[in-house]
């Protein structure tokens, strides 16, 4: 399952998902892409790693879209950006360590764009998302599981997992430096025995 997603060019991944089209980022998405950064950087401070601060809106763009490439051709992850029907993006999720064999195995992320916080959003992307990683090939990711982990002051992901169907499975102390500190991180994880589309 692993070769049909790296078969596949980065335009064929699309999910529509309600009011959300979820694709990879486009080289015409530039002027999207520095918008919501520019819009949300203070919003999404406290939840992004330090090191993610030191680059210009237009390096990190070009950065994501060189390493969207290089996860989807070689199979490790799948990041994907959220647009309405008017081309507006309103936030970002992702399939990260992917991982084969015995696990089939991923872990979800999603950061919706300020201006769009508290709308749904998060969680309609979430879902699309979670519906890839566990559809079969060759419209989906054939994955069994997928975790999340959330800091526990994060209250609107933790709402999203909630929503999605995620179940709770413990606490990771000291889990990532997220803004130059340890932070400790709720683990959530769904099956596909469980997943409710």
């Amino acid at each position: 399952m692993a070769q049909s997603l790296k078969a596949r060019s980065l335009h064929q991944i699309r999910r529509t998902h309600a009011r959300l089209e979820l694709r990879p980022l486009a080289p015409g998405d530039e002027g999207e892409f520095v918008r919501v950064f520019a819009e949300s950087r203070e919003a999404w401070a406290p939840w992004v790693p330090a090191s993610h601060r030191t680059m210009t809106d237009v390096e990190r763009f070009r950065h994501e879209l060189a390493r969207s490439a290089r996860g989807l051709a070689a199979g490790t992850h799948l990041r994907l950006a959220g647009f309405t029907e008017q081309n507006e993006l309103v936030g970002f999720f992702a399939l990260n360590e992917v991982v084969r064999g015995v696990f089939e195995s991923s872990y979800a992320s999603w950061h919706v764009a300020a201006g769009r916080m508290g709308q749904g959003f998060g969680t309609e992307g979430a879902r699309a998302l979670v519906g890839i990683a566990f559809d079969s090939a060759p419209d989906g990711m054939g994955l069994h599981r997928v975790q999340a982990n959330i800091m526990p002051s994060n209250a609107a992901s933790l709402r999203v997992a909630e929503k999605v169907g995620f179940r709770k499975e413990g606490m990771a102390l000291r889990y990532l430096r997220i803004a130059g500190v340890w932070q400790d991180h709720l683990m959530f994880a769904l099956t596909r025995e469980e997943w409710q589309g």
